[in-house]
């Protein structure tokens, strides 16, 4: 919060989840830094199995909804900069299905591309209320990236045989 201190320690346990433990605190790309997080979780996760990685997903998802919409209220703003859950969500859901460093690396050049432009119907969902809103859209770009990835791999290894 940025005039008063939350003074729960339930709204401070969200503030904490909402700005990925602090990273959101830190400029001058609070967005890019939040995506990179959860490029490198899904990188350091890559062993687990994919119900483990949708467990992973979820757990950040509904946490995320509601840490975002609670800090919403904290903060008195609509979407503030310091929430990037919503980014490492959507970051962690767009890497999904990456194995190779060049597929993390590439995607999330691509997720950040997606997520600044908010192409249709990407830019209506931040048009919801509260944390829904703020994380829908970041989940849609993460499951548009991650569908392009999942094409991508699958032609590199069907048509060009890598």
């Amino acid at each position: 919060m940025r005039n008063t201190w939350p003074r729960t320690l339930f709204d401070r346990f969200f503030l904490l989840l909402a700005t990925g433990l602090g990273v959101g605190y830190l400029p001058p790309m609070p967005g890019t830094y939040g995506s990179l997080a959860g490029v490198i979780l899904a990188y350091f996760t890559l062993s687990l199995s994919h119900w483990g990685k949708v467990f992973i997903f979820l757990f950040l998802l509904f946490s995320g909804l509601i840490s975002a919409h609670r800090t919403c209220l904290l903060f008195k703003e609509r979407d503030p900069d310091q929430v990037i859950i919503d980014e490492i969500v959507g970051a962690y859901f767009a890497v999904f299905v990456a194995q190779e460093l060049w597929e993390f690396a590439i995607f999330f050049v691509l997720f950040r591309v997606i997520d600044i432009l908010k192409p249709p119907p990407i830019g209506e969902l931040e048009k919801l209320k509260g944390g829904l809103g703020i994380m829908m859209d970041d989940v849609l770009a993460g499951f548009l990236t991650a569908l392009g990835l999942f094409f991508i791999i699958i032609f590199k290894k069907k048509i060009l045989g890598w």
